[in-house]
């Protein structure tokens, strides 16, 4: 018997968006509509034509809308949304995802700065403070004093709290937090661009998806607002109340969250580096799987560590130290 003879199959696909092209004979791509042979499109990326964008120009709302196209977009979706030039629909939908995000981070922050913790015995005897020297400090609550007898050293005995010290943190926090997302976005665009080859810089490609990839971030707020909790399993850890959230389950539950958002964006963008271009599509994922999260963990911890820094200073100058 005579194997069969394995015949030459010619793949032909869209020089635009790498969309299979059948019959090869077309003359304009089904997806994109790009123009193939001489006197093609110049430029095929297209106006922002998204359910947004259509409300945005109405007049209506359709923000919660959005994150939802965006969150069940499938391969056919992206391929389209990649190829949408930003505008002032995507631009004003990145606007209002990052004001929510800059409030979740302000209320993460002010759950987290102006607290103090005074343990037991361990504090008393290593010669720590036990009472604030700086002003604005609130005593949250305590247990009574002296001290039972057998009462663990490392244990909480007393919990100060500055009202002031918390503002300013979470208000620092929020503005910053808000510059910072727009350095990172417009990070990620140049780096888009770059990663392109250079025949396709200059078109603007998937500069609207990656605004709209901040839909994202939203269920990330969820994490931030259970930072509200923090404060109450604080006190109830101090009053030893019957029963309390412990702020490491708050803390846990609520990074687990923002973690699942953080990876769900990732992904998404690693599929939205597939529908690049065949000759540019390794370097684009290439970007989206490796750049992109080095620059949004960079980001993330630079912000966290650098208000840091910046909180022990300045709570010294404002004499609000403890």
């Amino acid at each position: 018997m005579t194997a069969p003879a394995q015949a030459n199959v010619t793949v032909m696909r869209c020089p635009a968006c790498g969309q299979r092209i059948d019959p090869p004979g077309a003359s304009r791509c089904p997806l994109c509509r790009f123009s193939f042979g001489p006197g093609g499109d110049e430029r095929v990326t297209g106006t922002d034509v998204t359910p947004y964008a259509k409300s945005y120009s109405e007049g209506e709302p359709g923000w919660w809308r959005m994150c939802r196209w965006v969150w069940t977009a499938p391969n056919e979706r992206l391929k389209h949304l990649a190829l949408m030039r930003s505008s002032a629909a995507a631009r004003t939908f990145a606007l209002h995802t990052s004001l929510w995000i800059a409030l979740g981070l302000a209320i993460f922050q002010g759950t987290r700065v102006g607290w103090k913790w005074i343990r037991g015995l361990a504090e008393m005897q290593a010669g720590a403070p036990v009472k604030p020297l700086g002003r604005g400090w609130l005593h949250a609550a305590g247990v009574t004093k002296p001290l039972p007898p057998g009462f663990p050293a490392d244990s909480p005995a007393d919990l100060w709290w500055n009202p002031a010290q918390a503002m300013i943190g979470a208000v620092i926090a929020g503005i910053s937090g808000l510059l910072l997302l727009w350095i990172v976005r417009h990070v990620l665009g140049l780096g888009i661009g770059l990663a392109h080859r250079r025949s396709y810089r200059g078109e603007q490609r998937m500069s609207a998806a990656v605004l709209y990839s901040t839909a994202w971030s939203v269920p990330a707020l969820i994490g931030a607002w259970l930072c509200i909790l923090r404060p109450f399993a604080f006190v109830g850890q101090v009053s030893r109340w019957s029963w309390a959230p412990t702020d490491r389950t708050v803390a846990m539950l609520a990074g687990t969250i923002v973690a699942f958002s953080a990876i769900f964006w990732w992904i998404w963008l690693i599929r939205l580096g597939a529908t690049a271009p065949h000759a540019t599509r390794t370097r684009v994922m290439g970007f989206f799987l490796l750049v992109a999260p080095a620059i949004a963990l960079g980001s993330a911890a630079g912000w966290w560590y650098g208000l840091d820094w910046l909180y022990e200073r300045l709570f010294l100058q404002l004499n609000m130290h403890f």
